[in-house]
């Protein structure tokens, strides 16, 4: 039902119902049909001996007839590997609603955002698309709000420009939160539910965890993962071992510790996010399950399930020199032959899109 549509109907309730203070407050309207329809409604509730306010009823006292569903928000990382789009809709006092739309990188920054402006009637369609599209389950947007402060005063601790559409936004946002928001709605929604005992690789490339580029200083433990597998023969080598031995390159790894605990937690936990939503509960909570020991363990390179992750990395790794060098017209190395210069690490230097 279109906007327009929904508000004739409501006009019709509110002659039936002799409401002349909600028709008042549609009387000048800023579409032509709600106007002439209310107007018309009130002379005959007039011609019928039925007292017209001089004022139609403030749109707080009108809140019925609007159309909007409350705040809404949703997340997904479509845009670019690792990285997270959070939208926001966030109804005006008064009329339509501001649409949030912001890009976040692993590491909280800030790498776009934009403001719109809904209808009341947008603003419905959009958020009842976005529970329907997720049998229900919602995002609180008090945790994409606390997202977004985040985000800017992390984005400001690295000196890089706050885009001022954001500013403009901050009186909706609420308090600034005094630590990451974690996404503590999620383990109450799992809670009964049971992490997947499948294959936790094949998990993490259905939330697209292969195409993330690196996310931790590797150089490190790609020399230490070529000295251990210089003599091994690549065409007869298992699952199992190849795993072994990045369980055994990894450990004691600084760089890869700060990486686990910090940007491929915050990513995983959006994975496991957009898991939920899908309807893949078990996936959602094995992810979950997995980010937070990647947080809380003293050594988090050694933590169950955390090799498939790490595999991961490393062949995007490979897959983005083999790329490169492709394009140069090199021929591609042995996997565990990296040149470490062609290593990414995300940082405050990158440029998204």
């Amino acid at each position: 039902m279109s906007e327009t549509q929904a508000l004739l109907d409501d006009i019709a309730k509110f002659q039936a119902a002799q409401d002349a203070g909600g028709l008042k407050a549609l009387e000048d309207h800023g579409d032509k049909k709600v106007r002439k329809a209310a107007r018309k409604a009130i002379h005959v509730l007039r011609s019928k001996g039925v007292a017209i306010p001089d004022q139609g009823r403030t749109w707080a006292e009108a809140e019925t007839i609007r159309s909007h569903v409350g705040a809404a928000a949703m997340i997904d990382m479509a845009a670019s590997p690792a990285v997270t789009r959070v939208t926001l809709s966030l109804p005006h006092p008064q009329e339509g609603a501001a649409l949030l739309v912001a890009l976040l990188d692993p590491t909280d920054r800030l790498l776009d955002f934009a403001a719109y402006f809904q209808t009341d009637g947008q603003q419905a369609r959009t958020a009842r698309e976005w529970q329907r599209d997720a049998d229900d389950r919602t995002i609180p947007a008090s945790w994409v709000q606390a997202r977004l402060f985040w985000a800017r005063g992390e984005t400001r601790k690295r000196n890089l420009d706050i885009p001022k559409a954001l500013d403009d936004q901050l009186p909706q946002l609420g308090e600034a939160p005094t630590e990451r928001p974690q996404p503590s709605f999620l383990d109450e929604a799992l809670a009964a539910i049971e992490p997947s005992a499948a294959d936790l690789g094949g998990i993490l490339i259905s939330g697209g965890v292969h195409t993330w580029p690196l996310l931790f200083d590797a150089n490190g433990l790609f020399e230490r993962l070529g000295e251990t597998m210089k003599d091994v023969d690549a065409d007869t080598i298992t699952d199992a071992d190849r795993l072994a031995h990045i369980m055994t390159a990894s450990k004691g790894d600084e760089p890869l510790q700060a990486g686990l605990r910090g940007p491929l937690a915050n990513a995983l936990d959006d994975v496991a996010v957009i898991l939920w939503l899908d309807g893949s509960l078990t996936e959602a909570r094995r992810v979950r399950k997995l980010a937070v020991d990647l947080r809380e363990a003293d050594a988090p390179d050694q933590v169950d399930g955390v090799v498939n992750l790490i595999q991961l990395q490393i062949t995007s790794a490979a897959m983005e020199q083999m790329r490169k060098q492709a394009a140069q017209g090199q021929a591609p190395m042995l996997e565990h032959e990296h040149e470490h210069e062609h290593v990414h690490v995300h940082d405050e230097n990158c440029e998204h899109g």
